[in-house]
């Protein structure tokens, strides 16, 4: 009787730790497949902010990431400005329009994607080029918010800075 116990305690641990290690791996191909989604997202704003040859920003996919309630900051001489989405891009499209730049390509230059369940965070540093490739016009830090809503990540909430003359990114601000 004494040996059937230990048996059974013995395989009550060999299955618990098969169990959690079973679960364990499932939970890491999800974050890699979630964290994957939200980078499409990113991209899908950043790699539609772009005026060349042709080719000018989609507006119309670039406001599709984002849930209806999203809210928009930047700061402005020690201010906090917020918008909606649609408010922010149809700014930015009205004026591409009227002062028709030849170049114009905002992206990622390096971010970091944090996330628990159905919330995320990225933090990215971007870069700006304007009419030329030569320099970056601006460089600064956005903070996106985003939400798994319906299978789909959206951006709940998007707040950036610009670098400018005592505020700088500090070279381990990713470490």
């Amino acid at each position: 009787m004494k040996n059937l116990i230990i048996i059974t305690f013995i395989f009550f641990i060999i299955f618990s730790c098969a169990h959690e290690a079973k679960h364990k791996k499932d939970d890491s191909k999800m974050n890699s497949t979630d964290e994957t989604e939200i980078l499409n997202t990113i991209n899908n704003v950043y790699n539609n902010i772009i005026v060349e040859s042709n080719k000018t920003p989609d507006f119309k996919t670039i406001k599709e990431q984002f849930v209806e309630q999203a809210r928009l900051g930047y700061i402005i001489n020690d201010s906090l400005i917020l918008k909606s989405p649609n408010e922010y891009f149809d700014t930015m499209e009205r004026m591409l329009t009227q002062n028709k730049p030849e170049y114009l390509k905002e992206w990622e230059i390096k971010g970091t994607t944090k996330f628990f369940g159905k919330i995320a965070q990225r933090t990215s540093l971007y870069g700006v080029h304007f009419n030329t490739t030569d320099s970056l016009t601006e460089k600064g830090i956005i903070n996106f918010q985003l939400v798994k809503i319906n299978n789909e990540w959206k951006i709940l909430s998007m707040l950036w800075e610009s670098e400018k003359k005592g505020v700088l990114k500090s070279d381990n601000y990713f470490d």
